[in-house]
């Protein structure tokens, strides 16, 4: 990329892990690869004007195998379904600001989840989406959203993360109203990079970065820059992880396919826990406990 362009999104490609759909800062949407073939440009956000530097860009990008279909919302509401290949199939304002994710359901292939900075989380049937005003669902929060991921063990509930104090866990039992709100600092900050919770792959866990704020109820004094995991059927907090080596914002946790091994976005770093290394540290303190 050019100096300053940013990564709105990546996503692996449905067949061939080699292939990447990014979503950038410089107006498109490309398909790239890791063999170095020429970056393949999908689609192109124009705003309609001749003579200035881009002001439409892609934010968020989804890929579903099932579909042989990409999906991507841009920085003024607007949400583009193409073939694989990068074929238009529809274009339409499905949201009145920027839409911060956009995402299949693994389990429910005509099935898809918009949030955006309007305050708002839709579920859409692909099948037959027409207007904004088409939705299947309306999810309206408190704050602008910047995730909305459907669980992969099963696609039956919904996590979302606004940009203040709230996660969200909502049920396809119910999906109007949310089955648990967690009050969570990790509030929006301009030059850091947007706090999303996120699912463990194989259990209802959920891990997201905190952010302390003072202003916080149960705020304490050096309250520490923790990975905070709860439990996605009770909301409850599971644990919390630290290291004290890495003091930062943790923005971005991501599992690994057999959810054994954690990477954290931080800053300039990523941290890795993995499951092994963990156990042993503990069973270190209990050796020199007992000497």
């Amino acid at each position: 990329k050019g100096i300053g362009d940013s990564f709105g999104d990546i996503k692996f490609g449905t067949y061939e892990s080699v292939k990447l759909y990014v979503a950038s800062g410089d107006g498109t949407l490309s398909l790239q690869d890791f063999d170095g073939r020429a970056v393949q440009v999908i689609c192109v956000s124009d705003c309609g004007y001749e003579y200035h530097n881009v002001c439409c860009w892609y934010c968020s990008v989804d890929v579903s195998a099932n579909c042989h279909a990409v999906v991507t919302g841009d920085n003024v509401g607007n949400v583009v379904l193409l073939s694989t290949s990068g074929e238009e199939i529809w274009k339409l304002k499905l949201h009145r600001k920027k839409v911060t994710h956009v995402e299949f359901n693994s389990r429910c292939e005509w099935l898809l989840a918009t949030a955006s900075v309007d305050q708002t989380v839709k579920i859409w049937d692909l099948r037959n989406i027409k207007n904004k005003t088409n939705f299947l669902h309306l999810l309206p929060h408190d704050k602008p959203v910047n995730a909305a991921y459907f669980s992969p063990t099963d696609g039956a509930k919904l996590l979302s993360t606004d940009q203040h104090n709230e996660i969200r866990i909502y049920s396809s039992s119910d999906w109007t109203r949310p089955q648990h709100l967690i009050p969570h600092p990790h509030r929006q900050f301009q030059h850091l990079t947007p706090i999303k919770a996120t699912w463990h792959p194989r259990y209802d866990l959920i891990v997201a970065g905190r952010y302390p704020d003072p202003k916080f109820p149960g705020y304490t004094v050096n309250e520490l820059r923790t990975v905070d995991v709860f439990d996605g059927n009770t909301g409850e907090m599971v644990c919390q992880l630290h290291d004290p080596n890495a003091s930062g914002i943790i923005s971005l946790n991501k599992f690994n396919p057999m959810g054994d091994t954690l990477a954290s976005g931080m800053g300039f770093n990523i941290l890795i826990w993995s499951r092994e290394e963990m156990v042993a540290k503990k069973q270190e303190h209990l050796l020199k406990a007992m000497t």
